[in-house]
């Protein structure tokens, strides 16, 4: 009977010990993977032009792209796109009249943090490289270039959790990256001009300020 006791008592310790670990075992959960898609568009700040919205249309761009990101620790994570652009048609005449189609590598690192159940939100900074085929009209000809240029953001956005690690989400972007001002005046070849412009002339890069709106779709995996 006592070594029956004992062998009980021995049983049910071993078991109490075991279940704690047990437990830590099955919470801890080990990074997480996630693809997406998303559309979206920017425009560069145009100098001088203090109209709210208004002012952030020139060199506008729409464009698609795709994404995947993996957790860090606490509420920390990174992300890698790949995204196609090409500008819209100019509507101001004063703007340089540019055909614009770029592929844009990126990188990020941000933060989530819960705001219910089913809405999150996060920040972002990031870096990448523009790869862009660019080209303005010169009479009957056009002028043509293929630039390779930085760009940098810091971004923000929400999203809403639609089924089982299914995401809807809006961000938005403040960008640096490479932009444009040649004179549209020394475009026109009835000017008097001895010669058209170079293409390291006319697409002689500047840092731009942009801003972009994109939204998306997140799966994780």
């Amino acid at each position: 009977m006592r070594s029956l006791l004992v062998a009980a008592i021995a049983l049910t310790s071993s078991t109490a010990l075991a279940e704690p670990l047990s437990t830590t075992t099955s919470t801890s959960t080990g990074p997480t993977y996630d693809l997406g898609v998303r559309i979206g568009g920017y425009g560069f700040r145009r100098e001088g032009d203090p109209r709210p919205g208004a002012g952030w249309t020139e060199c506008r761009m729409n464009g698609f792209g795709v994404f995947g990101g993996r957790t860090l620790t606490g509420p920390l994570f990174v992300e890698a796109g790949l995204d196609m652009y090409s500008s819209a048609d100019v509507s101001n005449p004063m703007d340089l009249p540019l055909d614009r189609t770029s592929g844009l590598v990126s990188a990020a690192i941000g933060a989530r943090t819960n705001v219910a159940r089913w809405l999150r939100a996060y920040v972002q900074l990031g870096a990448g490289v523009e790869i862009t085929k660019v080209s303005v009209p010169y009479g009957d000809t056009r002028i043509r270039d293929t630039k390779t240029m930085p760009e940098g953001f810091f971004g923000a956005g929400g999203e809403l959790r639609i089924m089982n690690k299914t995401h809807l989400g809006a961000s938005f972007r403040a960008l640096l990256m490479g932009s444009f001002d040649y004179d549209v005046a020394r475009l026109d070849p009835n000017g008097g001009w001895v010669a058209p412009p170079s293409a390291s002339e006319v697409f002689d890069p500047s840092t731009g300020v942009a801003a972009q709106g994109q939204f998306y779709v997140r799966r994780e995996l």
